[in-house]
Parts: structure tokens; sequence; C-alpha cells
């Protein structure tokens, strides 16, 4: 805890951040069966380490992108801020481990965002060693999702089977509403799609049409295949205005006991620094993103 807290407090002396999760490591890219970006040689490691860790499966990369089951490329993911309106002076946190295929696959992110930033770039050289340390490899992940959870605003790239993106989600809503840029990665395929091709017109308009259909974190009814721990409204939502006692929030102020509990998650960072989702919107959040200059 006082490792995220050590990060966060040096994110917060810049003024607001977003954090990304990217998921485009190994693991995953393997598991999507997404490989045709890739060189043969990375094709090769990346099929021999599906042959090793899944079941055998027919995937074709065409089909698995058109129905949003590739991860977004960090080339996409710049794409879609700077379509929304991010401008290069917004801090990111990235939340990842090591991105497949180096900076081949990250250059075009960092030359759109270059304000990049990650544990190893922000935490001191003591707490590297605390992250690095024999019998802590699960510390890293866990700092992540701690600064990712105390971020201004969270936006996950693949919410399929991971459990850190699905549990965070539902972590920052239930803590007041948190703003989350959530991709349509099924929607969004063919306007990519089309961009490759040379055949986009307004692509960016496009890209704000399919992102504005989006919750950004919001109160939204869940739908299958979202889970309870991606969305928990309102199962763990009290209502200000129930139709039985038994839904009722509590007397007083509960927004600020719910503000002062997510606060005391991490150490050292105090209450200013978590704000209250549901009075800040994503617009005026993207404003400060771009007006401070962090």
């Amino acid at each position: 805890m006082k490792l995220s807290s050590n990060i966060v407090s040096r994110l917060r002396s810049q003024g607001h951040f977003m954090a990304i999760h990217l998921r485009f490591e190994m693991d995953m890219l393997a598991f999507a069966g997404c490989l045709d970006i890739f060189t043969p040689e990375e094709q090769i490691v990346l099929k021999k380490y599906r042959e090793q860790n899944f079941a055998e499966k027919r995937l074709v990369y065409n089909e698995r992108r058109i129905i949003g089951k590739c991860p977004l490329t960090p080339e996409e993911v710049g794409l879609i801020l700077h379509a929304m309106g991010f401008g290069n002076s917004t801090r990111i946190y990235l939340a990842a481990g090591e991105i497949f295929g180096g900076e081949r696959f990250m250059k075009p992110l960092h030359t759109l965002f270059p304000r990049l930033e990650n544990r190893s770039t922000v935490a001191s050289a003591e707490d590297l060693a605390a992250v690095t340390a024999d019998g802590r490899g699960l510390l890293g992940p866990a700092v992540d999702y701690m600064v990712s959870l105390l971020s201004d605003i969270f936006m996950p790239t693949y919410d399929g089977p991971s459990n850190f993106a699905n549990n965070l989600m539902g972590h920052r809503l239930y803590y007041g509403f948190r703003s989350t840029i959530q991709p349509d990665r099924k929607a969004l395929a063919p306007t990519f799609i089309d961009r490759e091709r040379s055949r986009s017109q307004n692509f960016e308009a496009s890209v704000r049409m399919i992102m504005q259909k989006t919750p950004f974190g919001g109160p939204h009814k869940r739908v299958h295949p979202e889970s309870f721990y991606t969305n928990p409204w309102p199962e763990c939502f009290c209502q200000t205005s129930p139709e039985t006692d038994e839904h009722r929030c509590p007397s007083g102020n509960f927004m600020e006991v719910l503000n002062s509990q997510s606060s005391s998650d991490v150490s050292g960072v105090d209450e200013s620094s978590t704000g209250n989702a549901r009075t800040h919107s994503l617009n005026s959040k993207q404003s400060k993103l771009g007006d401070e200059n962090i």
C-alpha cells in the first residue's frame, strides 16, 4: 500500500492523470489468437506459447477481430483518445507487463501521447527493488491496480477474461462511479479496418460516435456477458428514494463516508485525490487533463 501511495503522490504532484490497462502481452495475444499483425518469427513464439498453455481451437485473426475478440493495439488506443479530444499533454500511467513486439508497437502511441509513465518510471529505486524482490511477483500488478483505481480516468483495452480490468471497473463504479473509458472493440473494428485499407472517411467522427454510446463508468443495466464483478449496480448500491426501506441509503452524507473509505485504501493519498465521479463528468476531467498540461 505504501508503494502505491508513493506512486500516486508523485503522479498527483503534477496534476490529474489517466491510467490505461494495456493488455498487449504475449499470454493475452496468444490466448486471443490475434497473430497476423506480427512478424513470422513473432507468430511462431505466440503459437508455441498457445500450444503449451491453451486448448487447441481454430482461431482466424480477421474473424476474431471483427467480433471484438482481439486486444486493442497501442496505436488503436492512441487513436481513440485522440479522436475523443485528448491532447498530447495528457499524462498517462500504463498498467502493463512487457509489451509484445516492443517499441515497434509502442511508438505510435508514444508519438501521440509522449507523457507516458509506468511504475518503473515513477517509482524510486528503493520502490522498484521492493517490486522485483524474490517472492513478490504479484506486487507489480497489485501496485498497478491501486494506481488505476485512484486515477482520474481508467481505460481497459481488453476486458474479456481479464480479472484485473473487470474487477477494477466494478471497484471504480462502486467507489462513486469513477470515469472509465470502455472501448467497444466490436463496434470499433470496422472503422479501424476501413482506416487501414485507406477507405475511412471522417474516421475520428466515427470513433467519437461509437464511444458516445458507452457508459463511461456511470450506472447502467448489466447485460450478458458483463459480470456482476464488472458491474455490481444496482445490487451493491443503496437508494435515496427506494421502494422498500431495506434499500434506503443511511442518513447523513453517505457520499462523504464513501469517499473517505476510498481515500483510506491507499495511505497518504488525501481525499481530494479520489474525487467524486458522481459530480464530475468525463468532459470536465478531460478538460483538466489537457488544461493543466500534465
